[in-house]
Order: structure tokens, then sequence, then C-alpha cells
């Protein structure tokens, strides 16, 4: 998969087959919408092209609440799954003020016409877009005949009679309920990163953990804190563990930036530098502090054994 960054560098494609949107999750109903580009793209020797924003038109057109943004994916979590869902192109459009006030009239005819040479347009049929969102689904057919491109509906009925959306899987995920979330999406949700060398407080009480530097990458990426099981992938191997993202409120730090670390059973390899991702699978509990290093310890135990309970019910089904 390409990623295009600046659009006056998208390339001149045989037919070009597009569909713009957030694309957060890349979730079951995307996924939907990715299926119906394929085959329109195997039908007409086309290629599939994906068009969405970063920073995303929160983060610019709320500046209160720019931080508080919380979304599934990052974007480079967002071009992998689009990789892996068969894309041929990923543009990657700034969003800025100035960009938010151009009208759909002037969206379809100055980027999708003029820039992607579009010859498929696939949307659903309540997406808006535009200036005040009043583009729509009619007025896309409407401007196809004028600029001589096609557009193709991808019904989302059954997958609104289940309820998948972006906005659920984030309920779910806040909520704890991360097997509702992962059904949904069509994969375990999982964070990645580098290891890097933590202040060792883990494997001076027993508990030796890999911790990834997230507190810039995952920003604005959804994911609650507390204790997880978690299935970690090391290069092609996996392993399970449990994992902890939050704040640390027991360990007495500075300043108590988001933190993920994992501790990972039957494991002893040194892995700093090493890119792993940690694939949640089951909610332990919330994080908590707790008056004494013994105390965490003791809780720690507790929740070992919980994960190993759940891990078991894995291994037999």
């Amino acid at each position: 998969m390409k990623i295009v960054k600046n659009i006056n560098e998208f390339p001149e494609l045989s037919y070009p087959i597009i569909s713009v949107g957030r694309f957060d999750g890349v979730h079951m109903g995307h996924q939907k919408l990715l299926v119906r580009m394929k085959l329109l793209a195997a039908e007409n020797n086309g290629q599939v092209v994906v068009v969405s924003f970063d920073p995303g038109p929160e983060e610019v057109l709320y500046e209160k609440s720019k931080d508080e943004v919380k979304l599934l994916n990052t974007i480079e979590e967002k071009a992998e799954l689009l990789e892996k869902q068969g894309v041929d192109y990923f543009v990657v459009i700034p969003f800025s003020l100035a960009f938010s006030r151009t009208t759909s009239f002037d969206f379809v005819k100055s980027i999708l016409v003029d820039k992607l040479s579009v010859k498929r347009y696939v949307m659903g049929f309540a997406n808006q877009y535009g200036y005040g969102r009043d583009g729509d689904f009619l007025l896309m057919n409407k401007l196809a005949k004028k600029y001589d491109f096609i557009v193709n509906e991808v019904a989302m009925q059954d997958f609104r009679k289940l309820g998948i959306s972006s906005v659920r899987i984030r309920k779910y995920l806040t909520e704890g309920n991360i097997s509702a979330a992962n059904k949904f999406l069509g994969y375990k949700y999982q964070m990645s990163g580098i290891v890097v060398k933590g202040n060792q407080i883990g494997r001076s009480i027993g508990y030796p953990t890999a911790n990834i530097d997230v507190k810039e990458r995952y920003k604005h990426k959804l994911m609650p804190a507390g204790v997880y099981v978690v299935q970690v992938k090391i290069n092609k191997e996996l392993f399970y563990g449990m994992a902890n993202i939050g704040y640390r409120p027991t360990v007495k730090i500075s300043k108590h930036d988001l933190t993920a670390e994992v501790n990972i059973f039957y494991f002893d390899r040194d892995i700093y530098g090493k890119y792993i991702s940690i694939c949640f699978l089951e909610k332990i509990r919330e994080e908590q502090k707790f008056d004494s290093m013994d105390l965490l310890k003791q809780q720690l135990k507790k929740d070992k054994e919980q994960a190993y309970s759940f891990v078991e019910q894995i291994d037999k089904n």
C-alpha cells in the first residue's frame, strides 16, 4: 500500500475507486465497505483509494478539548489496518481550519475530481461531507453526473441493527467490555511500540515488565486505565501476559505520565529496543492506588491467577 501525505503528489491511476472518512478503528462496518471497493476494483482493473484526515476534525475545530480527543487508532495503526484489508492507496489530508471551510461542491470538484481523478466513489447513504456537513448521497449523485464518475452506495442496515460503530466500540472499551469491542472491530484491540527501560519496580517485587513508551504516540488513542489479560506479539511469536495501562498511582514519582507495561508469562529474554504489540483480551480490574508496595504485590498475585485462568480457558477452546 502506498501512503500519500501530499495530495498534489497523488499519481495518475487507471481507475481510482475512492472512499473518504475517518475510518476510526477500521471496524467490521468499514471492512464491509472495503470489500465492496475491492470487488469494484477487480471488475474494473482499478485501485482502492481511502482518504482520511490527520489531525482529525475534532482536534482542530474544538480547541478546548483537543487533548481529550480519544480515537481507536493512531494514524500509523490505521494505515497498517487498511493495508491488511487490501487498500492500494491511503491518502492523508492535513485537516485545518481553512480546510474545514471547504464546501461540499468544492470538496468534490477540487479534491475528488481535480486531485484524485475519481472514477467511482463509494459511500453510505447517510454519509455527510463539506462545510456544515451539507453534502449527502443525493448531492454526490448529482455532482457525479456533472463530472462523469459513478457513485456506489454501501447499505449499512445490517450493521446498524447490530450497532456496529466507532462510537459503540469506544463505549465498550471504556466500560471494559473487551470481547464485545474486539467482536465489532474484527480483530484484537492493541497498542504497539518499542520496549524501553523502566524504573525496574516491577522486577523488584517479582513481576518484571516490558515497558512501551506511549505517552506521546498514544496521546489521542482510547485505552482506559486498568489491568488486562493480553496477548503479546514479538516478531512472529505470540505470548500471553497481563498488562497495566495507566499512571502508576502507587509508585512515588514526580510526574505520572501514561504508561503501558506488560508482564509476559513464562518469558525471560532481553527485548529492550524490540517492537512489540499488546493485544487486549479481557479487563481484570481498574487501576488503583495501594497504600504500600506489599499490598500491590498481593494484588498482582491475584491478578496473575485470574489471568492464568482466562488463558487456560482459551487453550481449552
